[in-house]
């Protein structure tokens, strides 16, 4: 048996999501406090708030260590609530506590859902808040005990929502410590709705708010009926189990005219229907039940292009033209509807971002600003998570590595503080996200030493030009630094960004120059369900490209007095320059000769531009890409340019071609190193 109890068990999945969110709003309303040195008083309601409710949520759930150290919290900004309103010049200490405090809720967060799960101790956070309290104190202002002591709470306030209707208003607290006063004020609800021409409840949505079970521990709930059997309501409220208390706080009765109280009835109910009109715009979706969606979605498109082929084969082109071509639009709107219904904002990133900049810039007293150009995109859940874990790796390598101290910076004549700017862009299906620092840029004079101590170098070191160094920063294990730190010296950064890229189809591009910084552009799909491509047909083999990388076709007889051999390479000139030209069947030992109607298809990359060899087009559609599957392994992407494949109609495989490692490969390598293909079973994908 696990952890939590059955009843809180059916609930944990709803309390990590919000309690996700709420350490989400503390981290955004922290580091903006940070940035101005100040809590405003908007800032400690917030934060007061926050607390507040992970107290109650985390008691409902049986989490009394974390309970315990959110209330805390919560009396910490309750004091600075009633005794200040703002705090105008904060301690770095209550910085660090307050982030202490949040890295352990998401710590717990994240262990929670694991078998053997058993909380951790949050003593020290809580002694921590129980000392700064106790000094913050004793700076009270004057007068601050006598304006504290003075305060009256008065009578209970009806809530306004309640205020000034017909019927009965009452007010139910339960007794200390039964949890989950909403769910029990819900059943109070149900218990008395029979009784009652109508029942409206202060906080409402008792069922699912967890903040309303805040609400309820702190002040009761309050309800509102209408009934001919009064006594009887207010008797089975008094009667409900752990009900401490159940108080009349107004009473009247209707108006003798029956239309009115026919239509204050209905009133009710109007606004019942209204919040669930609300509630049926906006709900939360398990992402595993997603995944499983779009899965059938794309598995529905590939047996749909079967059917297209098979009714193609026995001539039913009435069938193709009227039911298949129906049944492919509808597929397509499904599948569209899938993509957007996965669509998340690209700026849920920057928090994360700030955060990692601010302990690192503190760790080793640097000064740094994150600048934000971010427009108001969105991409698929899964990029975007992926995207953020290859920012995370090189946020930390920007400040590590780039980020100079203040004390250097004045020196080389650059501002104290450095910057590190974030920028997303989205253009023909992709997403492009840089980050630029104006650091020390990349010292190619360091590497070229380390490259050597490894071995790194494949051909002679003088051949390799200014890109080519930058990027065996990339390789597995490679480091330039002789101490290992927290952020850096394992050998473990640059290469995983790397990996996690070239696990969902994308890239990772450098530019540096010494003494000015660095920029790491991540290029990557902004769906990885399907892609717009084109088909080409090689001999008996089909590839696919992205079609926003297609951009002209050319005769192949006409071109033949463009091109020529360049130390053993074929380039073609196109416009005003020569660009690689790879012929596809030499390039990957297929057999055949190429027929004299063959096509150039001019094609540009993020980075690289060239032009492929190909016999013909064979098709424009949007169609399902899948990954390689792990046994291929990372170096066959790099030694093949194939990045992934697709299943046609007739059940082959189309190789998915990735037009920078294509390009990058054939000018790097001698053009017969792809004998690679040839081992695995995509070479056996012919038609």
């Amino acid at each position: 048996m696990g952890y939590f109890e059955a009843d809180a068990e059916d609930m944990l999945e709803v309390y990590l999501l919000e309690t996700r969110q709420l350490t989400g709003q503390l981290s955004a309303v922290l580091l903006e406090a940070e940035k101005k040195n100040a809590f405003a008083e908007e800032d400690i309601h917030s934060i007061f708030r926050i607390m507040h409710t992970i107290k109650s949520s985390s008691a409902m759930m049986g989490l009394q260590e974390l309970s315990s150290m959110a209330h805390k919290l919560e009396d910490l900004f309750a004091y600075y609530r009633e005794t200040y309103g703002k705090i105008e010049k904060a301690e770095p200490e209550l910085y660090d506590l307050l982030f202490a405090a949040s890295d352990y809720i998401e710590a717990e967060l994240d262990r929670m859902p694991r078998e053997g799960y058993v909380p951790c101790s949050a003593a020290e956070i809580e002694a921590r808040t129980d000392a700064y309290l106790d000094r913050a104190s004793r700076r009270e202002p004057d007068g601050a005990e006598e304006a504290g002591d003075s305060q009256d709470t008065g009578p209970v306030v009806i809530p306004e929502a309640l205020n000034g209707k017909e019927g009965t208003v009452v007010r139910i607290v339960f007794e200390n410590g039964c949890r989950m006063e909403n769910i029990r004020a819900f059943m109070l609800v149900r218990q008395i709705g029979s009784l009652c021409s109508c029942v409206e409840t202060w906080p409402g949505d008792l069922e699912k708010s967890v903040e309303g079970s805040s609400y309820i521990s702190e002040n009761g709930v309050f309800i509102r009926f209408e009934s001919e059997h009064k006594q009887e309501v207010l008797e089975s409220l008094q009667k409900g189990l752990f009900v401490a208390e159940c108080s009349i706080l107004a009473d009247s009765r209707p108006p003798a005219p029956e239309e009115p109280a026919v239509q204050e009835k209905h009133k009710p109910e109007e606004k019942g229907n209204t919040a669930e009109s609300r509630e049926a715009e906006f709900f939360n979706v398990r992402s595993d039940r997603l995944d499983r969606l779009q899965n059938l979605s794309g598995e529905l498109m590939l047996h749909m292009l079967t059917l297209d082929t098979e009714l193609e084969k026995y001539g039913l082109d009435d069938i193709k033209e009227g039911t298949a071509h129906q049944i492919s639009r509808l597929i397509s709107e499904m599948e569209r509807t899938v993509m957007e219904m996965r669509l998340v904002p690209v700026n849920k990133i920057v928090p994360r971002l700030r955060r990692i900049l601010r302990d690192i810039c503190r760790d080793q007293k640097k000064e740094a600003d994150l600048i934000i150009h971010c427009e108001d995109l969105e991409a698929d859940k899964s990029v975007v998570e992926y995207a953020s874990e290859a920012l995370i790796h090189i946020i930390r390598n920007a400040v590590d590595h780039g980020i100079e101290t203040p004390q250097e910076r004045e020196a080389a004549g650059k501002s104290r503080k450095g910057r590190v700017v974030f920028s997303a862009e989205s253009t023909a299906g992709e997403l492009r996200l840089s980050l630029s620092d104006d650091g020390t840029g990349i010292d190619e004079k360091r590497i070229r030493e380390r490259a050597r101590e490894r071995g790194l170098f494949t051909r002679p070191e003088e051949e390799y030009d200014s890109q080519e160094i930058q990027e065996l920063i990339l390789c597995p294990g490679f480091t330039t630094n002789e101490q290992v730190t927290e952020y850096s010296g394992r050998g473990v950064g640059l290469d995983v960004v790397k990996t996690i890229l070239e696990g969902v189809g994308g890239n990772l591009y450098i530019h540096s120059r010494p003494g000015e910084g660095t920029t790491f552009t991540i290029v990557v799909p902004l769906s990885l369900a399907t892609m717009e491509c084109i088909r080409f047909k090689v001999g008996n083999y089909r590839f696919s490209m992205p079609a926003r990388h297609v951009f002209r076709f050319m005769d192949w007889e006409k071109s033949r007095d463009s091109r020529e051999t360049i130390n053993g390479k074929d380039y073609i000139l196109f416009e005003d320059r020569m660009i690689p030209f790879i012929d596809l069947r030499r390039f990957y030992h297929l057999d055949g000769e190429t027929p004299e109607n063959a096509i150039v298809v001019y094609m540009k990359g993020n980075e690289k531009e060239g032009c492929i060899l190909v016999d013909s087009m064979y098709e424009q559609k949007r169609i399902v890409v899948k990954q390689l599957p792990p046994l291929f392994g990372l170096d066959f992407r790099k030694k093949t340019g194939i990045s992934g494949c697709s299943i046609m109609g007739n059940g082959k495989i189309c190789a998915a071609l990735d037009t920078d490692i294509l390009i990058s490969r054939y000018e790097r390598e001698d053009r017969n190193g792809s004998l690679y293909w040839q081992r695995t079973s995509l070479h056996s994908g012919k038609k």
